[in-house]
């Protein structure tokens, strides 16, 4: 009876240490905590090609008559583009610079009872930017904004056809720039590129020019343009 009892008192014992074992095994077991999301990088320099459409808007008046006309040159635009991002969390803030090659003009009339007498021609062959970027990155786009600095190489002119002579002007335009638009990753290297500018260039008052015998009045020009360009990227 003694034995039996012993015996008894072992085995629950046993049981109990081996029911608390079971349990702090069961507690002690490591859970690793989830992974947490990283943004992608667009942080680096990268450099690339861009190609679009522009459409100008160019008013030439005459302060001594108050004559006007719009002569809107349009066309290709595209060139090369370079920049560096630096991104904190899925905050992305960069510089960038570009420079195209423009093919852009408008010709109009006008003469009254001859429309063809005379004419004015307006052209742009260049453009550049100098743009601060502000965006914000989800996993495989970059949605921006930019501003800055808009240069451009203008080229007027003004053309009498009874008299077969012209005048011209040209020169450099500097004004600012504003835009937005998107980036998108296609590969771990290249992103492509679709953006929205307007420039805008101000007023530039062009000087009076004596051609033989014909003088053409100093006239004011304001220019402001819109571009729709897509780009390809290489981020280094």
């Amino acid at each position: 009876m003694k034995k039996a009892t012993v015996f008894g008192c072992v085995v629950g014992v046993c049981s109990l240490g081996g029911a608390q074992a079971a349990d702090l095994g069961a507690r002690s077991v490591y859970k690793a905590p989830p992974p947490v999301a990283v943004a992608t990088s667009w942080a680096g320099p990268y450099l690339g090609l861009q190609a679009g459409y522009l459409s100008g808007r160019r008013e030439t008046s005459f302060p001594a008559t108050g004559e006007f006309h719009f002569v809107d040159p349009e066309g290709f635009a595209g060139g090369l583009v370079g920049g560096f991002n630096w991104q904190w969390g899925r905050v992305v803030a960069g510089l960038e610079a570009d420079i195209s090659y423009v093919d852009a003009r408008q010709t109009i009339d006008t003469g009254l009872a001859n429309p063809s007498a005379t004419q004015l021609q307006s052209k742009l062959d260049w453009n550049g930017h100098v743009r601060g970027r502000l965006g914000y990155a989800f996993d495989n786009a970059l949605i921006f904004m930019a501003g800055g600095l808009a240069m451009a190489g203008v080229h007027d002119t003004a053309f009498d056809n009874l008299n077969g002579v012209s005048a011209s002007w040209s020169g450099t335009r500097t004004g600012w720039s504003l835009g937005g638009g998107v980036d998108w990753r296609v590969a771990r290297a290249v992103t492509v590129r679709l953006e929205y500018l307007y420039d805008n260039y101000g007023t530039t008052t062009l000087g009076a020019q004596t051609v033989g015998a014909v003088n053409f009045g100093e006239r004011d020009a304001k220019l402001d343009a819109h571009t729709v360009r897509a780009g390809l990227n290489l981020h280094f």
